[in-house]
């Protein structure tokens, strides 16, 4: 009887520690399916930060009036330098979060590519003069010295070259740089409100 109950012992050690294994796969399983639906609702919530940046109709207002923004530094007015410093500080963010893969660039990219390259070439001016400043030592004021943005263009022309041969890099229409003088005779806010 004593052999019996060895064995017994040992048949019973066996299965609780096949049940331990089982249960600590089942956990673990459970766990990375969690850690993954986590990463889905980071990336749904930062998507839909995005889009209330890009897609809202303020912000359409608002990426309307950046195109009209003049060709050269010299020629801003100090209401176009704030609302210069404003929308690269926004194409920064989004451009940050696209590089960091906080956004697939998937997501902004095809929808946005026209807007993205529009917005970079009516602030290429600011760009510029901020980096000279930045270099020179002088009181610059761009937020990250727009490298991201820049990245980002690259991204929508790559996009753009893709999809529309003929089209890669559309001129900003005229009648943007009317619609932008118009609303500061008018005496409208250029920036949104906080």
């Amino acid at each position: 009887m004593p052999q019996l109950n060895g064995n017994l012992l040992t048949l019973v050690g066996i299965v609780v520690a096949l049940l331990q294994t089982l249960l600590l796969a089942l956990a673990g399983f459970v766990a990375w399916f969690q850690l993954r639906e986590t990463a889905k609702t980071r990336y749904l919530e930062a998507v839909i930060r995005m889009f209330e940046d890009f897609g809202s109709r303020e912000a359409y207002f608002e990426a309307d009036a950046i195109l009209g923004l003049p060709r050269r530094i010299e020629d801003f007015s100090s209401q176009e330098v704030e609302l210069a410093t404003w929308a690269v500080r926004v194409y920064e963010k989004i451009a940050f979060l696209v590089d960091s893969g906080m956004i697939p660039a998937q997501y902004i990219v095809p929808l946005y590519s026209r807007r993205i390259i529009w917005a970079w070439d009516a602030l290429l001016p600011y760009i510029e003069e901020q980096r000279r400043l930045r270099d020179t030592g002088g009181a610059y004021r761009m937020a990250g010295d727009a490298i991201y943005f820049q990245a980002l263009v690259k991204l929508a022309l790559r996009h753009r070259a893709r999809r529309f041969s003929r089209r890669v890099h559309p001129p900003i229409p005229g009648a943007y740089r009317e619609r932008l003088k118009a609303l500061i005779e008018s005496g409208q806010p250029l920036l949104p409100a906080d």
